[in-house]
């Protein structure tokens, strides 16, 4: 089932549909502030401090903070920006409350077992005033459990950026649907464990919002995953294309290889030099060796109809071979991968670069890749996602921004975000392994570009949190094949 998410706005409007099919707004601020109470602990003789704002998501915790109370917990209860206006749904349940509940100041922050904070939600969005810094950093320093609603305050829900600093919470609980900053950092680090609660919201609302941010997840694209078939032979199950770097820069092509053929590449063909050969020979097994004597042999090779796809960058060096290259492949392959310093090379003219993409040709650049290439106007934004569709836009093709919230989106602004729960894949040689397996997936007779991206985000990242601490290059490339095992179950836990 499609996991999508949700930006600020269209949040608010599937709040607005819900009333507008008759479920008042006062139940679902009721309903919100009955689910964030079920996940408080229940400490009779403890003290709990709800911080509250002048919004709804100050009158949710109103909501939980009377239903806690009721239930024997001494409460505190410290509304920090006292000047402003209520909203209509917040001061009708502020006023339900006994005033002794309220305090004017946090005496001693000792006195607490842990913290409520109901302060913002999605509502901020620019930075706080130094008071409330200054509240929200002492909290953080007491190492106080604190519960957020809907999102820590402090955090831009579209853009994910920290407004001067942002309650640390143990939980976040959220209601109907994961925001963007639930996936997207810095904010997700602020988030702690994010439970999503049902306040009456319904599925069918996603039919009028339309939202077209997507979680990455294998119903978005297993039915075209190119799993083998009896039938098949090694060209019917694609043959790939890898540019290799100069003779002592091989590793990063090796990598992407041996993964290529992992995840179901029939044959890959490695390109070096006469030197490199001597080099890459020993090194390989399985993977096949092309030497190019003369410029026009490349073109010979990507002119063969058995080619499903070319991967140019990985270890290729920022020179003009690699560009040549890099051009040379898109003018006569279908399915192109580039990455790394095939990126890199255009870093002067990217322009050059962007009139020979396709809306199927598939850039993977890391940050700093991803800026030399789009210049800051588009990577000095603070919306992640935002700046990776302005990017696929500008480039006409897929981009795929990689990190720990690895953001793909194509010429259409379709977007999904994968998220990864993977530290260990900050390792040399990991980008490597991702493009071969992207590369591999991609081709006429395999998946569409936008679903290999994805696919092949997915599976580099779950081969990530599968084999977590002291996890190198290498160890990616072999449990390949326990991923696709985990796929073909998946499949048929669908029928």
């Amino acid at each position: 089932m499609t996991q999508f998410i949700l930006s600020n706005k269209e949040m608010a409007k599937a709040d607005l549909l819900t009333i507008e099919s008759g479920i008042s707004s006062l139940d679902l601020m009721f309903n919100a502030g009955k689910k964030v109470f079920n996940n408080l602990p229940i400490k009779k003789g403890k003290r709990a401090l709800f911080i509250c704002g002048p919004g709804n998501n100050g009158g949710d915790g109103y909501v939980a903070a009377d239903l806690l109370s009721k239930k024997g917990m001494e409460i505190d209860i410290y509304c920090p920006i006292s000047k402003a206006r209520e909203s209509n749904d917040n001061l009708y349940y502020k006023q339900k409350l006994n005033n002794s509940l309220f305090v004017s100041k946090i005496k001693n922050i000792t006195n607490y077992c842990y913290v409520v904070d109901a302060l913002f939600g999605t509502g901020l969005s620019r930075t706080m005033s130094g008071d409330l810094i200054s509240l929200i950093n002492n909290i953080n320093n007491s190492k106080l459990d604190v519960y957020s609603v809907d999102i820590p305050s402090g955090i831009n829900g579209d853009t994910s950026t920290v407004l001067g600093d942002a309650f640390k919470a143990l939980k976040t609980i959220t209601f109907f649907n994961k925001k963007k900053c639930h996936y997207l950092y810095p904010g997700k680090k602020y988030c702690g464990e994010i439970v999503v609660e049902d306040i009456g919201i319904k599925k069918n609302v996603f039919d009028k919002i339309m939202p077209n941010i997507k979680k990455n997840d294998p119903s978005l694209w297993i039915k075209n995953f190119p799993f083998p078939v009896p039938s098949d032979h090694k060209y019917s199950r694609g043959m790939l294309i890898i540019n290799t770097g100069p003779q002592f820069q091989t590793g990063a092509a090796r990598l992407a290889g041996r993964s290529a053929m992992r995840v179901g590449s029939g044959a890959v063909t490695m390109i070096c030099d006469e030197e490199t050969a001597k080099i890459l020979e020993p090194q390989i097994s399985v993977e096949l060796l092309s030497v190019i004597k003369e410029k026009n042999d490349f073109q010979k090779l990507l002119k063969d109809k058995r080619v499903s796809s070319v991967l140019i960058g990985p270890g290729n060096g920022v020179n003009d071979e690699t560009k040549s290259r890099t051009l040379m492949a898109l003018a006569f392959v279908d399915h192109c991968v580039i990455d790394a310093d095939a990126i890199t090379c255009f870093e002067s003219n990217p322009e050059e670069l962007f009139i020979d993409t396709y809306p199927h040709t598939i850039l993977t650049p890391h940050e700093g890749e991803f800026k030399r290439l789009f210049g800051d106007s588009i990577a000095l934004m603070d919306d992640k996602v935002l700046k990776c569709v302005e990017a696929a836009k500008l480039a006409g093709s897929i981009v795929l921004l990689k990190g720990a919230d690895t953001v793909i989106a194509d010429p259409k602004g379709n977007v999904v975000i994968n998220s990864s729960e993977a530290p260990y894949l900050a390792t040399a040689g990991s980008g490597d392994v991702l493009a071969g397996i992207i590369a591999s997936l991609v081709g006429d007779n395999k998946m569409n570009a936008f679903d290999a991206a994805c696919a092949g985000a997915y599976i580099h990242s779950k081969l990530g949190e599968m084999i977590g601490p002291g996890l190198i290059a290498e160890d990616l490339i072999d449990n390949i094949p326990l991923m696709i095992k985990k796929l073909h179950s998946y499949v048929k836990d669908i029928k």
